[in-house]
């Protein structure tokens, strides 16, 4: 039985995530996730509360699986500051390639749900490729001493900010429009780290 409640998750997820992609989360209908997926909305709202839960559903297994091929194809031997340059062009491939995350700065529900589902989010929780990056940063010196949790939690809030809040809520280019924005963010959690920028480590 689980099996098989597995199996119409993932097709359900890979019957919305094109839609999703296509023509946005607001136009994408449960009806019309349905019909892609070859299944009945009873059997849907089984699986999954509405339209909202699926979608960070499909965002946390997206992020998870990128983060962790990342972190599988990271070269050996790279200190925790080249980790962290890697991490920061990782969410911005991320952000440039699911412009759908967007979303997330329009609908109040959605940042709920995706709230409650922090812990489980690869990048993001404790433990995570930041955290230890953070972590071992601190351990060698190359990062000032420093709350790991609260710093974490602020590196992603300004990421969010600057790549997908300003282009949803403000009407302004995001730092993926904007390079000397994209620049400034980079420089500007590498000092607040304590971190030297590459050029300076000769």
């Amino acid at each position: 039985m689980g099996d098989d409640l597995d199996q119409k998750r993932e097709r359900l997820f890979e019957a919305a995530g094109p839609l999703f992609e296509r023509f946005g989360y607001r136009k994408t209908t449960v009806e019309e996730i349905c019909r892609a997926a070859g299944m009945s909305k009873k059997t849907f709202y089984e699986l999954f509360n509405g339209k909202e839960h699926l979608f960070v559903e499909i965002t946390t297994e997206m992020m998870n699986r990128t983060a962790e091929a990342w972190e599988a194809e990271l070269p050996d031997g790279l200190d925790p500051l080249d980790r962290l340059y890697a991490l920061l062009d990782l969410y911005v491939r991320i952000v440039r390639e699911h412009p759908s995350l967007r979303v997330f700065f329009e609908d109040i529900d959605l940042i709920r749900i995706f709230g409650e589902k922090l812990d489980e989010i690869r990048l993001i929780q404790i433990g995570g490729p930041l955290h230890t990056i953070l972590k071992d940063g601190q351990a060698s010196g190359q990062f000032r001493p420093m709350d790991i949790r609260v710093a974490s939690w602020l590196v992603f809030t300004l990421l969010d900010t600057v790549y997908l809040m300003l282009p949803s809520l403000m009407d302004m280019p995001g730092a993926l429009d904007d390079p000397v924005l994209a620049e400034e963010t980079k420089q500007f959690i590498l000092r607040g780290l304590g971190a030297a920028p590459a050029e300076d480590r000769r």
